[in-house]
């Protein structure tokens, strides 16, 4: 009877973990959503910002040259600044 008891236990003790466990990796994969998430706005804003500032700037008549470093700059500063102020 004794021996019955501590094997109830022990199982009990097994469920309760393997539970814990299991919920503690579906808060991870919620994070990593969120990440996903979070990433793919800051691609997409910066892909935006890129895309719009490349059509005016080479309208303007510039070469591509200085159009890439003058997107790549403003858009960077501009997701960045939208994305820092967000965390406040």
């Amino acid at each position: 009877m004794e021996a019955s008891k501590k094997v109830v236990v022990f199982l009990v003790c097994i469920i309760m973990i393997s539970s814990y466990v299991h919920v503690s990796m579906a808060n991870e994969e919620s994070k990593e959503e969120k990440s996903k998430k979070a990433l793919g706005k800051v691609l997409n804003a910066y892909r935006n910002c890129y895309n719009n500032c490349e059509k005016g700037c080479s309208n303007a008549g510039h070469n591509s040259n200085y159009c890439d470093e003058k997107c790549e700059n403003q858009c960077d500063k501009k997701v960045l600044k939208e994305d820092t102020e967000s965390f406040d």
